[in-house]
């Protein structure tokens, strides 16, 4: 099997078999790649291939700020969306102005974010995890009481 093939399946299955913690991480990870190769492509003269790598980055930060839940943390997600947006901003200036200072700005913003969100998984799966909203931790934690039983106390 040709590697290309393989390395497509690995991703696949990767993908396929993800929580929505880690596919926002891959995303995190598909998005620095993307913005290596259009250094690389500028580096290289290669206007279609850095073309392409910024448009995949572009919508890649797309899904990121589809995949956000203002029901749960507005104001995280509103800060997220903006700096989502001003790295499409970023992407497409380093583009137009075959500038590689706006890519490197983009890559270290991702990569902040990427070792971010490791962090904030990794103290998930270790169950040290803090919820930010204590309201509604006590909401969901809490057992619905009958009005009977909420005059006895």
């Amino acid at each position: 099997m040709p590697y290309a093939k393989q390395q497509q399946e690995y991703v696949t299955q990767r993908v396929q078999t993800a929580s929505p913690l880690e596919l926002i991480r891959i995303l995190y990870e598909a998005a620095l790649q993307s913005v290596d190769e259009a250094v690389q492509a500028l580096q290289a003269k290669d206007i279609l291939r850095r073309e392409r790598a910024v448009t995949k980055t572009i919508g890649i930060l797309s899904e990121l700020q589809i995949s956000l839940r203002y029901d749960v943390q507005k104001e995280y997600c509103s800060t997220l969306a903006g700096l989502y947006s001003y790295m499409q901003t970023q992407l497409i200036k380093a583009h137009s102005e075959q500038s590689e200072s706006p890519l490197l700005e983009v890559s270290r913003l991702l990569h902040t974010l990427l070792e971010g969100w490791s962090g904030a998984m990794e103290n998930i799966a270790s169950g040290s995890a803090v919820n930010p909203e204590p309201e509604l931790r006590a909401r969901t934690v809490t057992p619905k009481t009958s009005p009977s039983t909420a005059r006895t106390s």
